[in-house]
């Protein structure tokens, strides 16, 4: 069994929203790459359940090299996104033979359009500046700016609700005086789904409906994974001749070795605004189990990942496994749908996910039937790292939830609809919340609120319910960076009487005017 550590870092100050344990500073315009400038974040902080490995390096992207990280089919020295097969090795899927995964963001300042970028092998990183770098076992979280423009864009990266599938949550903020133009943020990645590297089934889906003509975000997808990140670079595509994958979903095309592109245009972004979206990276056991992880996240677009599972040759022409194929009896049922080109790929073999959620139009958290998702961290904690205010953030459902801003304080809560009136704990003061009403803490007289609960849901409701996939969405305003962090509450929930009193210092709140309907 092959281990995967992270790697060490260089020192510096964090931020108080990043959560981390390790760090790096000073990311440079330019400036080549060093090794061991990043780490390897696992689906568990347990060793005895980590079974998907992703690697991040300082500056967002994956592919994450160090000396002492390897994986069984031949990474030389790097991980991106490795999942542990039936015999006990790491694979990995997108760093054999190039290490070609990246981000770039493109706009225009000041009448002029610029980008920057990230990667290894997709053209290098170019434009950064600043930032900082942090990881613990199951996250990790980048933040860098650009130079010839005022934004950062932070990365940050953890377990998400599915299983085996990480979640990054993406935010891009203006941080000068002045609009910025037209934003497009490019990922490209190179699949090398094991065991037959180099030969992959690729799949897109959601392409065609989140189109920017379509209301959506999507300005450019294919299946080219080689492509430039940087944004004002065109794209193309693998094969075109043969088969078009641009702007369309497409359905097992291969075996070849191609991967995904996709460009974002998120429009223009006016001073201290942000934009944000989510990318998700995981694996499954089958496609069966990616479609539900898809169920779970809810993502506008997708790309699936399949070997072609020919272990006899070891993939065929240019593919195969390092030093040799494993034996994985149980991913050799030759089942599946129609291919495009050549014969279906094996859909009891594992499939690799790379999603985007955020990017049909509308922004997470604007609205509580597309919630920001969070982080699952440990069982029952769910943690949002570099929340933005004004917002609905969603955990799983529980019984009742304590919420805990770690730098900062809350200055507004509101319940969504459906679940009738929530009663409201702030140390020995109990409120009655109303859906769709913005309560404001001032106006029940407290201040600095750091932390406060919300209890009575019903224990009725439950995550295993496949038709709960917005389980408990929550408005949230506040001053400060964060993290937010909610606690599900699993001991019985508190009755609400028919007429619960709303108290402050003896004095009857009934009168209270000061709250907002949402809409």
């Amino acid at each position: 069994m092959y281990d995967i550590h992270r790697g060490a870092t260089r020192a510096g100050r964090l931020p108080p929203w990043l959560l981390a344990a390790t760090l790096v500073a000073g990311v440079g315009s330019l400036a080549p790459r060093s090794a061991e400038a990043g780490g390897v974040i696992f689906n568990s902080a347990d060793p005895a359940f980590q079974t998907v490995a992703l690697g991040v390096n300082d500056t967002g992207n994956l592919n994450f090299v160090s000396s002492d990280l390897f994986t069984a089919n031949g990474s030389g020295g790097a991980v991106g996104l490795a999942a542990r097969f039936p015999d006990g090795n790491f694979y990995d899927a997108t760093s054999p033979g190039c290490l070609c995964e990246g981000w770039g963001l493109a706009l225009t300042f000041d009448g002029v359009r610029v980008s920057g970028f990230a990667s290894i092998d997709n053209g290098g990183s170019s434009n950064l500046t600043g930032g900082t770098f942090g990881s613990t076992t199951t996250s990790a979280t980048s933040f860098v700016g650009l130079s010839n423009a005022p934004v950062t864009i932070t990365h940050a990266y953890g377990v998400s609700l599915a299983p085996g599938v990480f979640q990054g949550n993406i935010t891009i903020r203006n941080t000068g005086s002045t609009v910025l133009g037209d934003l497009v943020y490019r990922r490209a990645m190179d699949w090398d789904v094991p065991p037959t590297d180099f030969n992959e089934y690729v799949s897109h889906y959601g392409v065609s409906a989140n189109l920017e003509s379509n209301g959506g975000n999507v300005r450019f997808a294919s299946n080219n994974g080689f492509a430039l990140v940087d944004p004002q670079i065109d794209a193309g595509a693998i094969d075109a001749a043969t088969f078009d994958t641009v702007n369309t979903d497409f359905l097992d095309f291969g075996p070849r070795d191609h991967g995904s592109v996709f460009d974002f245009a998120f429009g223009n972004l006016a001073p201290g605004e942000s934009r944000t979206f989510n990318i998700f990276y995981g694996v499954a056991p089958n496609e069966a189990a990616a479609d539900a992880a898809i169920a779970i996240l809810q993502p506008n677009v997708w790309s699936y990942g399949q070997s072609t599972l020919n272990l006899d040759t070891g993939g065929g022409e240019g593919g195969g496994c390092e030093p040799e194929c494993p034996t994985l009896s149980a991913l050799e049922v030759p089942a599946g749908d129609s291919g495009t080109l050549g014969p279906a790929p094996n859909n009891d073999g594992f499939t690799f996910i790379f999603a985007f959620g955020g990017v049909g139009g509308v922004e997470p958290g604007l609205t509580p039937e597309t919630p920001v998702l969070p982080f699952v961290p440990a069982p029952g904690q769910f943690v949002f790292p570099a929340p933005v205010p004004r917002r609905w953030y969603d955990p799983p459902f529980a019984e009742g939830f304590e919420y805990s801003l770690e730098d900062g304080e809350f200055t507004g809560v509101a319940i969504p609809d459906g679940f009738g009136s929530l009663i409201l704990e702030v140390g020995g003061f109990t409120a009655l919340l109303d859906p769709l009403v913005e309560y404001r803490f001032a106006d029940f007289g407290l201040d600095d609120v750091g932390t406060f609960r919300i209890r009575g849901l019903s224990p009725l409701l439950d995550l295993a319910d496949p038709g709960i996939f917005t389980a408990f969405p929550t408005f949230l305003d506040f001053e400060g960076d964060g993290p937010l962090t909610m606690t599900a509450i699993v001991v019985a929930p508190v009755p609400v009487p028919a007429a619960l009193p709303l108290l402050v210092s003896g004095i009857a709140l009934v009168g209270l005017r000061r709250r907002r309907r949402l809409h």
